[in-house]
């Protein structure tokens, strides 16, 4: 896969929000293990296997919801699960079996957000210089403002008894990159928390997480919507959400503004790995989540980023059932 120089620290920070695993590059994937079979996992044989790519996007992962509940209400079978950053976030949890409906409301209340960033941005990079002392004393912690590690606890709470990814509900990877190669890998084993840590890992905002001699950070570098990885995963029918902000022409005047640069390169270079990506989707899900700031605690803005991917799955509904109906798949409603 064609890999995306990393953007300036300024760029990195606004980019899309992520014990013992597995770890499989894109390239040389191994069969994932077996996991728990759900209800639709046991008629799999009978039918196409259906898989879900969950793009990175940060606070946009409430839109993510948004389009589970409309999979879940219409009766569409999801037989695996890959998601990037906050993909990875949204994705887990709903494989762990925690109800749709419940991590909506962890976006709605910015609880999660919260968690994810435990300390608003603005303070953490006030106290930056701060944290460099350690560093005169020999101490060199990897690069980035927040370790992770409250946050990885947060997701392992919500997922409760089911926190080994091997024994999720549904099959999942968390998607994440490799900081010393830059290949795209999935975590299929292990612990959830660790694995969407990894994936959430934003360069210059997260650190990096170290798991046995490999250094991994958000996937959403390579991969954001890891359609490839639901493919290899064993999918026959991949449903792609895209939760980035469309592309849109911007007035030469906006660009003399503080920071506007740095994030129309954010968009141009994620709309250019969206794309691709979503070539080889079946079926691609993008609600609109213009305005809705990567790192996002408004309460607001979770209520509408699950809004708009309930009306964008809506919207896509009849396409989506047309499509698997073709493949001899029946919905259940």
């Amino acid at each position: 896969m064609k890999k995306l120089a990393l953007l300036p620290l300024i760029a990195s920070m606004t980019i899309m929000i992520g014990g013992n695993a597995v770890f499989a590059d894109e390239t040389t994937a191994e069969p994932t293990a077996p996991a728990k079979s759900s209800s639709a996992e046991d008629t799999s044989r009978a039918r196409p296997k259906i898989g879900l790519a969950l793009g990175g996007g940060g606070a946009r992962g409430s839109a993510h919801a948004g389009v589970l509940k409309v999979l879940k209400d219409e009766g569409i079978p999801i037989d695996v699960i890959a998601g990037t950053s906050i993909g990875s976030v949204v994705g887990g949890l709903y494989a762990s079996g925690m109800p749709v409906e419940e991590i909506a409301n962890r976006f709605q209340d910015s609880e999660l957000m919260k968690h994810f960033m435990t300390v608003p941005l603005s303070v953490r990079i006030l106290v930056a210089p701060i944290m460099v002392m350690p560093r005169l004393f020999g101490h060199h912690p990897y690069d980035g403002l927040y370790y992770g590690g409250k946050f990885r606890d947060y997701a392992n709470r919500l997922a409760g008894k089911h926190s080994a990814i091997d024994k999720l509900n549904i099959p999942f990877a968390a998607v994440v990159t490799n900081m010393v190669d830059g290949e795209s890998c999935r975590i299929t084993h292990g612990d959830l928390g660790t694995a969407m840590q990894a994936s959430t890992a934003v360069p210059g905002l997260r650190k990096p997480v170290e798991i046995e001699n490999k250094l991994y950070c958000d996937g959403g570098l390579i991969c954001n919507v890891p359609v490839n990885h639901v493919r290899e995963m064993g999918a026959d029918f991949v449903i792609a959400v895209d939760i980035d902000e469309p592309l849109v022409d911007q007035p030469i005047k906006n660009f003399r503004k503080i920071g506007s640069v740095s994030k129309q390169a954010l968009r141009i270079q994620l709309n250019a790995q969206d794309v691709e990506q979503c070539k080889d989707a079946d079926v691609v899900i993008h609600p609109d989540t213009k305005g809705i700031s990567l790192i996002s605690r408004k309460k607001a803005d979770g209520m509408r980023g699950y809004e708009a991917g309930v009306k964008a799955a809506k919207e896509m509904m009849p396409e989506l059932k047309r499509k698997l109906a073709e493949r001899g798949v029946l919905c259940s409603k």
